[in-house]
């Protein structure tokens, strides 16, 4: 790894959710059983891409330069919880690099191009062709959030770790 993909990937950002509240473990009436669960949904703040550009390590992060998100969850509870979403912005002045969305755990991977109001797979946008309305995949330059769904249960005690990677697209004080 050269010295300036090293300056690069240090620009990490690493939230860690250290406390889970007491009622996503408690035991649910039969009326709250039939209710479909509530996700605990955890949203990161991203550093802009002015904020990215700041000296670390002797190095300025610019426009190409790709930055690392991670985002960390741990159970502390006594027991296993459910429904867990990371949700994570597209910091500004950044494009989503296409496929770096991962996590180490089974999840479901989905992505926003609207603010975070839907989320898809595989976004699509509606574009006309020869009079007709049709439907393709959305640029990485539309998409808004990542958002990662825990599949199953994580027990006391264990962590998800999930990650994505932008590229800085805009020079930081051009960054809006």
């Amino acid at each position: 790894m050269t010295h300036k993909e090293m300056s690069t990937m240090t620009l990490l950002r690493l939230l860690v959710v250290g406390t889970v509240c007491g009622t996503l473990v408690s035991p649910r009436s039969a009326t709250a059983q039939a209710q479909a669960p509530k996700a605990l949904v955890i949203t990161a703040h991203n550093v802009s891409a002015e904020s990215a550009g700041a000296r670390e390590n002797g190095a300025f992060a610019k426009p190409g330069d790709v930055i690392r998100y991670a985002l960390v969850f741990t159970n502390v509870t006594a027991g296993p919880v459910k429904n867990i979403q990371f949700v994570d912005p597209i910091p500004q002045g950044t494009v989503y690099v296409l496929g770096s969305a991962a996590a180490d755990h089974a999840v479901r991977v989905e992505y926003s191009i609207d603010g975070g109001k839907s989320y898809s797979a595989r976004p699509v946008i509606a574009v006309v062709q020869d009079g007709k309305t049709v439907e393709q995949p959305a640029a990485r330059e539309r998409y808004t959030h990542v958002r990662w769904t825990v599949l199953g249960s994580l027990a006391s005690g264990a962590k998800v770790m999930a990650e994505f990677r932008t590229q800085i697209s805009e020079a930081p004080s051009v960054a809006k």
